[in-house]
């Protein structure tokens, strides 16, 4: 029997975290599922997780409206760490942020194997971009990178001076003490950005593999338009700060 942990990002469920539950694991609508979700849009009994000798699976149970992982439809998925399930309207992401930051690390160590394989050029490049350890434990990058190691895979690659201003790792936690106008208003803000994020999350796409011997791939495809989505919301919450800091 393995561990598994799931973590609701989106739908009726949302923000509700399941650490380490063993499997095998039903997720549905109904009543004797290990996850129930209030979702009209999921099937009475969803999906099933198991352990197929160490490999974590996941199978449609001949849903309804189906199950997605990381943006395609699937009946029989091998899970792994960082994967976005999609059932109705909920949004479910596997692994805790321990366990995948392994995974990148994995997918990183066998960039550089490959890049080995190829030659000198290319191994120097990706050593530079995706390995960059930090340079000593009193530099400002390595003060970063020491809240998780999440953290120091998600921003490697990212140079001192970009590090410097992440000045919020770990991240804030929400301001106590606030009357309940400041809360709503503050909700309505998370709101709409979360709001924004979740049309992100739903386009992205996982490159097709040609040769499924191949290693798995570190990268996804974002529709221009939401590229530009993406933006405009960089440029919102830019002009948020702007005017707390000079109203």
């Amino acid at each position: 029997m393995a561990l598994i942990t799931l973590r609701i990002l989106d739908g009726p469920g949302r923000g509700m975290i399941y650490h380490q539950i063993i499997t095998p694991v039903t997720i549905g609508r109904e009543e004797g599922n290990a996850i129930q979700l209030n979702d009209e849009r999921v099937s009475r009994f969803h999906l099933r997780i198991t352990d197929d000798e160490g490999t974590i699976l996941l199978s449609d149970l001949q849903s309804t409206n189906g199950t997605r992982i990381n943006g395609e439809s699937v009946h029989l998925w091998a899970l792994r760490p960082g994967d976005l399930i999609s059932i109705g309207r909920s949004q479910i992401l596997v692994g805790s942020a321990q366990e995948i930051a392994n995974r990148l690390n994995s997918i990183r160590k066998e960039d550089i194997a490959s890049a080995a394989r190829m030659g000198g050029d290319e191994i120097h490049f990706l050593e530079n971009a995706l390995f960059s350890p930090p340079a000593s434990p009193s530099t400002t990058s390595s003060t970063a990178f020491s809240s998780s190691p999440f953290e120091a895979e998600i921003f490697r690659g990212m140079d001192k001076d970009s590090l410097g201003s992440l000045h919020l790792l770990p991240p804030p936690q929400f301001p106590k003490g606030l009357q309940p106008k400041q809360s709503s208003q503050i909700l309505e803000l998370l709101h709409y950005i979360h709001l924004r994020l979740r049309y992100l999350v739903t386009s992205v796409s996982v490159p097709q593999k040609e040769n499924k011997d191949v290693s798995e791939d570190d990268s996804v495809i974002l529709a221009m338009h939401q590229w530009q989505n993406l933006l405009d919301l960089y440029g919102r919450v830019a002009l948020l700060l702007h005017s707390v800091t000079e109203p």
